[in-house]
């Protein structure tokens, strides 16, 4: 074989494993993002309430590794975890390995959890088994309803929406209490603006996987319901004095990879518009 020959095979071959590592890493190493939603409603020497938020995890099989995500969400010392749906991957569904992270989430804080489109597709059986197993895990299912929880003085009122292609937001109105801070859950962002206007002062969402690919000075390529260069697909969208936080998700599903978009823990620190 010639020396050309060689260089070039070894250049193919450095190419290859190049990019075979930076997809990997792209793909598997976990990114903390932090935001922080300033509100009125909080008194000046309140404490706000320290969230984690994890989304489309996508469970598959037992095999995945979640050391580091238990770790880092027990690094932030959270008040409550949410979770706003796929966990568990419609294609591929492992709901014991579902099971066995959400408690592991719940020796860590307060897990709060709504469905995605994936537990939406689960047989009845399955998706029976999920929800159930959850509860009984101690995660609280917040599907069509509310829970309110109090940290310093302040009420936190969490919403939670059932999946649907076109969710029923007239719920969020019935849910909201005018005395608390509405922090609302649901799986799809593209309805944003209908969220705000609805009345949730701060709603936390997925599903849109940070477009995929993201690029330099485009943002998200493609995103499910969105299509190509979606609106709404990763990071934190003001409305006025309220905010939609979308994470990028940890799993993949139907396309199995990302480019410039690491999976990410989200953690956002609420905080008074009062403090000095």
């Amino acid at each position: 074989m010639k020396r050309k020959q060689i260089i070039c095979i070894c250049a193919a071959v450095t190419a290859a494993a190049a990019t075979a590592a930076y997809l990997t890493f792209e793909n598997k190493a976990l990114q903390l993002t932090g935001y922080e939603y300033i509100t009125e409603k909080l008194p000046e020497n309140a404490e706000g309430l320290n969230i984690c938020h994890l989304s489309d995890i996508h469970i598959k099989s037992a095999a995945g590794k979640y050391g580091s995500l238990l770790k880092i969400c027990a690094k932030q010392s959270p008040d409550v975890i949410v979770i706003t749906g796929d966990l568990v991957d419609s294609r591929k569904s492992d709901v014991g390995a579902a099971l066995g992270l959400a408690g592991a989430l719940c020796d860590i804080a307060p897990v709060y959890y709504v469905t995605g489109n994936h537990e939406e597709r689960l047989p009845a059986e399955l998706y029976l088994k999920l929800i159930s197993g959850l509860t009984d895990s101690g995660v609280h299912v917040l599907d069509g309803r509310c829970e309110t929880i109090t940290k310093d003085g302040v009420k936190y009122n969490l919403i939670g929406l059932f999946d649907s292609e076109e969710p029923d937001v007239s719920q969020i109105a019935e849910l909201s209490e005018p005395d608390s801070v509405n922090i609302l859950l649901s799986h799809r962002p593209q309805f944003a603006p209908e969220y705000a206007e609805a009345g949730a002062d701060l709603t936390l969402c997925g599903h849109a996987h940070g477009g995929q690919v993201r690029l330099p000075f485009a943002g998200g390529l493609l995103a499910p319901d969105q299509f190509f260069f979606p609106e709404y697909s990763e990071g934190m969208h003001t409305f006025g004095d309220r905010a939609v936080i979308i994470s990028r998700g940890i799993g993949n599903s139907l396309i199995p990879f990302r480019i410039n978009n690491r999976p990410e823990v989200v953690v956002v620190k609420i905080k008074s518009a009062h403090a000095q």
